[in-house]
């Protein structure tokens, strides 16, 4: 048995298709089938059902945590050998969510590509709830998420404190405050009432979001019902369509890095902070209590406060 024959293996156990594992992997199907069944004659078991559709067998599902267990160990030792050579070379496997790492990554990625430029980077996106299912089964070193990880024996490291804004069209501002309209843009820039915006529309992030239960709970705190016009998996999109005059919607102040670039006659939005301490949240760099973090990966999170904290003060 080798690592190249587990790792096949578990993309195989992931997809349940050989054509889409193998073009993941970058290999031909029938060198994929190669390795299955080398693997399958070594143990001298059946790890998949070919038919009706392929599907592990017991077997294959007790290999499963198996295999990711000894991959984990593996990249954890060659870690610490790197670390002890100083040659920093292996992978470095971050979960973050799709809006952190378009708001994050682009000024993290070239200093950490130049600090260690052998080391892999593998990115993982998902929610919370993705990320610390990835994070428990070993299949990403860190993860860059909001508080609070429900997942237990998880060591942080604070990154940043965001408070959320509404990010409002210009139109529903002028709207509905006519002549007081700037009287008021100046009155929420140093906090927003977000009854002054009832009956308005709202454009929000799915349901089970990390940010979407703040907002929820900040809701139910001032009985406020937003008339919700639309849900998205994708806070660009919210911010796509708060940038088109559609809806009103909240974000991370950090999310705004990743505002989409204006269409033409786009008329702008306007940006006020919540105050409530009940909006307020930490972002944090989570990785696993007695897992080995490389000496690269724990470089990977100074990187990132030091972004953030240049950020902040400019």
């Amino acid at each position: 048995m080798n690592f190249q024959h587990l790792k096949y293996f578990l993309m195989v156990a992931e997809e349940l298709n050989i054509t889409r594992a193998a073009e993941r992997l970058y290999i031909s199907q029938q060198s994929l089938s190669n390795h299955i069944g080398n693997l399958e004659r070594e143990l001298d078991v059946k790890l998949f059902t070919r038919s009706p559709k392929l599907s592990l067998t017991y077997a294959g599902g007790l290999l499963v945590d198996t295999a990711a267990q000894i991959l984990d160990l593996h990249s954890q030792y060659l870690s610490k050998v790197g670390d002890i050579n100083k040659q920093y070379m292996g992978v470095l496997r971050v979960g973050i969510s799709h809006t952190c790492g378009l708001a994050l990554l682009p000024d993290i990625l070239p200093r950490f590509r130049t600090e260690f430029p052998q080391v892999e980077f593998s990115l993982y996106e998902g929610n919370s709830t993705q990320l610390e299912d990835e994070l428990s089964h070993g299949r990403a070193d860190l993860i860059i998420c909001f508080q609070p990880i429900i997942l237990e024996d998880v060591a942080t490291v604070p990154l940043t404190e965001q408070r959320l804004v509404v990010v409002v069209p210009r139109s529903f501002t002028d709207q509905r405050f006519g002549d007081q309209a700037e009287e008021i843009r100046r009155q929420f820039q140093q906090g927003a009432d977000i009854r002054a915006f009832e009956h308005l529309p709202f454009v929000l992030i799915k349901r089970g979001n990390r940010t979407r239960n703040i907002v929820d709970q900040f809701f139910s705190r001032y009985f406020f019902k937003p008339q919700l016009i639309l849900e998205t998996e994708n806070t660009v999109t919210t911010l796509a369509m708060a940038q088109a005059g559609i809806g009103i919607t909240i974000c991370p102040e950090l999310f705004l890095r990743a505002f989409p670039t204006p269409a033409p006659g786009a008329e702008g939005v306007d940006l006020f902070p919540l105050t409530d301490p009940s909006t307020f949240s930490r972002l944090v760099a989570g990785y696993r209590e007695g897992r080995y973090l490389s000496h690269f990966g724990q470089r990977f999170v100074e990187i990132a406060q030091e972004v953030l904290r240049y950020s902040q003060h400019t």
